[in-house]
Parts: structure tokens; C-alpha cells; sequence
């Protein structure tokens, strides 16, 4: 008989683990977690959209469409140390960095084209490091050393000739995340020598598909709500 109750008290005590509601510090670790394997979990095409609308301010009641930025290819993940210029990819890879998600997009005129990039960090203070490193050698968000992600082709599309030595634009953005967020943009034919300066606006196509991205891996709540996660 009392091997019996034992199994119906310990069967009691499961299914109250079992039901019980997470604690605070469980959410946090799920979140932590989830984020992390985030990359992993999204699909290609859900990380890298097929089109970005760019929006700008018409007047202060309404936006209206100015342009987009159109998905060209989707590059299978590479070596931080593929993916980067040198400086930075010596930073990053000394810092953990595990792989480069990009794609390239070209805006709606047809002439202009940019590769993104995503590098994956163990986690949000290694990519705080990482960040910390190679701003010295960015300078101006890139614009003065001329560093950034790779140019990435694809054979028999419009972005086929697309190399490094056409890259004009470089930026980078970081959200507090294990995630850094790069583009390098260019435009379609060489134009010999960087452009100096490039106008804000040319590359406003690349910028709002790279918020796009970001934005993939910016939000933190209810993490266990997500995609195979468990609390």
C-alpha cells in the first residue's frame, strides 16, 4: 500500500511541476536562449524579406512610398573571416564570431545594390566587445577606412558583377542582441573612385532593408511564446 501511495504522491508532484507557471528567472534564461539560436530558427527568407518598402514622410499625417529595395540572392552562411574585410573579420572572429548571414538587394531604379550582412556572436556582450574593437578602425561608420561586409554576386542577375571594389556606402548598426548588422553598398557599374561624399539619401534603399533585418532579431518579450521555445 505504500508503494502505491508513493507513486501517486510523486505522480501528483510531476504534474505540479508540470503545470506550474515559470518563474522570472526561467523567462529570462528561455529569452536569452531563444535569441541566441535565433538565426537558426528563422528561415532564410523570413530573416532576409523579399521586398522593403522605403518610406518617407509626405507631409506629418501620412507616408507614402518612395522606392524598394528588392532581394537579388540569399548567399549560404560563411566564416566570419569569408564575410568581412580583415579588420574587422581579425575583431570579430577574436571575439567568437560563429557565422555571416547575408544577401544582396537591389533598389527599384536598378542601379543601385547592396549586400547585408548579419554576424552571429556567442552572445550580447561578445558582440558589445566586438563592436567596442573595431569602431577605432570603422572611423565614420565605415565611410573613412572603407570597411564592411563582402559584396556577394549572383551569377545571372542583375547583381552579378557586384564585387567589393564597387562597395561606395558602409554601415553598421547593433541592437543589444548576440546579432551585428552591416551593409556594404555600391553602385551597378564602377565608378572608378569612391564617391565623396555620398548623399545621405542614395543608399536610403539599403539602410531601411537593413532595419528591416534588425528589426528580425530585436524583440525580447514573451520569449515563450516563440518558436520552439519551452519554459
Amino acid at each position: 500500500m505504500s508503494g502505491v501511495l508513493g507513486v501517486v504522491v510523486g505522480g501528483v508532484a510531476l504534474g505540479a511541476d508540470l503545470t506550474r507557471k515559470p518563474t522570472a528567472n526561467e523567462i529570462e534564461a528561455a529569452g536569452r536562449k531563444e535569441m541566441a539560436s535565433r538565426w537558426r530558427a528563422l528561415k532564410a527568407g523570413e530573416i532576409f524579406p523579399a521586398r522593403v518598402n522605403v518610406k518617407d514622410a509626405g507631409d506629418a499625417l501620412r507616408e507614402f512610398t518612395m522606392a524598394s529595395a528588392l532581394r537579388v540572392g540569399i548567399a549560404p552562411g560563411v566564416s566570419c573571416s569569408e564575410g568581412f574585410d580583415r579588420p574587422l573579420a581579425d575583431v570579430l572572429v577574436h571575439h567568437g564570431c560563429q557565422t555571416v548571414l547575408r544577401a544582396t538587394y537591389v533598389d527599384s531604379s536598378g542601379t543601385l545594390l547592396t549586400t547585408l550582412g548579419v554576424a552571429v556572436m556567442p552572445d550580447g556582450g561578445r558582440a558589445s566587445d566586438a563592436e567596442t574593437d573595431f569602431t577605432p578602425s570603422l572611423g565614420a561608420h565605415g565611410v573613412k577606412e572603407r570597411y564592411g561586409v563582402r559584396a556577394v554576386s549572383f551569377p545571372g542577375t542583375v547583381a552579378e558583377g557586384f564585387r567589393d571594389s564597387l562597395r561606395q556606402d558602409f554601415s553598421y548598426e547593433a541592437n543589444g542582441t548576440p546579432y551585428l548588422f552591416f551593409r556594404s553598398s555600391g553602385w551597378m557599374t564602377d565608378r572608378a573612385a569612391p564617391v565623396e561624399p555620398v548623399v545621405t539619401d542614395t543608399f536610403a534603399f539599403a539602410e531601411s532593408a537593413l532595419d528591416e533585418v534588425e528589426l528580425k532579431f530585436a524583440e525580447k518579450t514573451a520569449p515563450c511564446e516563440r518558436r520552439g521555445v519551452r519554459c
